[in-house]
């Protein structure tokens, strides 16, 4: 009787055992379905795209925001191989160092082969490991950075260009100067800047209105444009003065100036003429000065000063006059300051 109730008593435990370790495994398994449909659901509704590769770089598996972002079907994403030669090289990178240093990073305009239009991304890539610790794959989160570049070059054209003519403004043209001192292989080159105005555009602002000579200066601004050539740029200063920056494959002094004096007649032919303002034809005259300089060794400071001055010597002489600067309108400029204005200090 005994070694029946202590059998049975061991055996009733191994039931209450079993029954509490199935308890324990059925809640383990609610718990892992709990977290496995979490995750489902942010994988699925991340308003990031997310995908899953594995240690050959093959995606198995992706979202539907990741389809958004790619404007691709998920069968044609599905096992394609971001290692492969034909996939983009900033791609390939960032998943070999996720694979093989933990994590990558991409930033760039991405496209899929046989796809003509690309997206701009920002993706973070980081490697997956079994239990054992083997790399078995990696995750991705990819960001669409369209509207971020699209912003961005709406910042950049406002600071850069100009609102009227769409130009290059001020601060862009003499960026453009200054990088163009810190170049290399400029030993080949020699350039000119060009100071330009309209005659008379005063008169046809009080004449014609304002509207007529905002309708001249994207005229001008479109005439300046057909004119350059590989490196030139031109850009609206202010009000109605322009400026150009030619660059040529010459250096010897008289070569430079023959080519200069060339390019100047072209642009001065381009700006001649008439504009059609306000259903009439009008003819408008530009004013100009240029100087000359050596591409490999200037400054850029005052080579604006030297075209400046040669467009007011231009003006000084009547209009539609086109002149180079020479070394003696700096005597003449700082003449004029004196007799205007004894007090300021002269230009050196």
């Amino acid at each position: 009787m005994g070694l029946i109730i202590a059998t049975s008593r061991r055996f009733s435990r191994t039931i209450h055992d079993n029954i509490a370790l199935r308890v324990n495994m059925a809640a383990r398994e609610a718990q892992l379905r709990e977290s496995e449909n979490r995750y489902r659901s942010i994988f699925q509704h991340s308003p990031l795209g997310v995908l899953h590769f594995d240690e050959q770089g093959q995606i198995t598996d992706c979202n539907s925001k990741l389809l958004d972002i790619l404007s691709v079907e998920r069968s044609k994403l599905l096992g394609y191989r971001m290692l492969d030669r034909s996939a983009d090289r900033g791609v390939a990178q960032a998943v070999r160092d996720a694979l093989e240093k933990g994590t990558g990073y991409y930033e760039g305009t991405y496209q899929l082969p046989k796809s003509s239009v690309g997206t701009p991304l920002r993706a973070f890539f980081n490697g997956v490991h079994s239990a054992s610790n083997q790399m078995v794959g990696g995750v991705a989160i990819i960001e669409d950075f369209t509207e971020r570049k699209r912003s961005e070059a709406i910042i950049y054209r406002q600071a850069y260009y100009d609102a009227l003519t769409d130009l290059p403004n001020r601060r862009l043209f003499i960026e453009r100067l200054e990088a163009l001192c810190n170049e290399q292989d400029n030993d080949q080159r020699g350039g000119l800047v060009m100071f330009m105005d309209m005659d008379r555009f005063k008169l046809i602002n009080d004449t014609l209105g304002h509207a007529a000579g905002d309708d001249l200066l994207v005229q001008v601004a479109r005439r300046l444009e057909s004119c350059l050539q590989n490196d030139d740029m031109a850009a609206r200063l202010s009000g109605d003065e322009f400026v150009l920056l030619a660059l040529f494959d010459v250096t010897e002094s008289e070569a430079l100036n023959a080519a200069a004096a060339r390019y100047m007649e072209t642009v001065q032919q381009a700006l001649a003429g008439e504009y059609r303002l306000e259903s009439r034809w009008v003819e408008v005259t530009p004013s100009m000065g240029y100087t000359c300089f050596d591409a490999a060794a200037f400054d850029h400071t005052d080579v604006l000063k030297q075209a400046d001055m040669a467009m007011y010597q231009a003006k000084t002489e009547g209009r539609a006059r086109l002149r180079r600067y020479q070394p003696w309108m700096r005597d003449e400029v700082n003449k004029r300051v004196a007799e205007q204005a004894p007090n300021l200090p002269v230009d050196r």
